[in-house]
């Protein structure tokens, strides 16, 4: 089902951060959101995620609206990764995994066997089966951020928000994530992710929602959102477009956009 909204206006404190918005993200879709720093990217996606709610407008998950489901059922519908996950206990790394489970167990019961079947893939596909049974507080940051990333995975949630999930990955961990965001879009899951670099949005997004100053600069197909005209409203850059070994076109930085 389709992750809409229309009319999206968000404020925090006295500043509006989203501007009266609207798009609608498909799943079996990488979308991309990218934009300058303050442009509303994170306002955007814990309001999809239902952490905040808007001064005005809606959030759809198909006909419904969002803010009228039942917090469980969102819960098990809509997975979201922070931008900076913070883990509070001492906990071993499956337990913290295992976590993603909740919204799926009735209250006190124990793991069931579709509930560790769903553990162990979510540690496999974010390469963290290999310290299972460490503890967090033992990891690196990037290991700590993959460890998150598969809390957020065993829910098996239809829709994944994840809000710079790239940020304390080094290149290798990079690129593998990005090709398995991409592999749980093409089973049908909705990706929504918040970049900062135009290559890799380029290359793992199959559409981008550009913003600026809370409003949508461009929202379509990734090769012509991250074009030079649009690159130019929102970010003041001129790029140089490459292209790569699958035909993709990579907008590259090179200038500033004279005044």
């Amino acid at each position: 089902m389709d992750l809409s909204f229309t009319d999206l206006a968000v404020s925090l404190g006295n500043r509006r951060v989203l501007q009266g918005i609207g798009a609608t993200f498909r799943p079996g879709r990488v979308t991309a959101i990218l934009g300058p720093n303050g442009s509303g990217k994170s306002t955007l996606v814990k309001t999809l995620a239902g952490l905040i709610d808007p001064d005005a407008g809606k959030v759809r998950l198909g006909s419904r609206l969002l803010g009228r489901m039942d917090p469980g059922e969102r819960a098990r519908t809509i997975g979201y990764l922070p931008q900076d996950p913070m883990v509070h206990w001492d906990l071993r790394v499956e337990d913290v995994v295992a976590l993603g489970r909740l919204p799926h167990r009735a209250p006190f019961a124990g793991m069931s066997a579709a509930d560790h079947a769903a553990v162990a893939a979510a540690l496999t596909a974010t390469e963290t089966q290999g310290f299972a049974g460490r503890t967090v507080t033992q990891l690196s940051g990037g290991e700590r951020a993959r460890v998150l990333l598969a809390r957020v995975l065993a829910g098996q949630p239809q829709w994944l928000l994840a809000d710079e999930p790239l940020a304390s990955l080094d290149p290798v961990h990079q690129l593998t994530l990005l090709e398995q965001l991409r592999l749980l879009a093409s089973r049908g899951m909705g990706v929504v992710i918040v970049l900062h670099d135009l290559v890799q949005a380029a290359r793992a997004a199959d559409d981008v929602l550009l913003m600026k100053d809370g409003r949508i600069v461009a929202f379509g197909p990734a090769n012509e959102a991250l074009a030079h005209q649009p690159l130019r409203e929102a970010f003041g850059v001129e790029v140089m477009v490459i292209g790569d070994d699958s035909g993709r076109l990579l907008p590259v930085p090179i200038g500033r956009t004279p005044d």
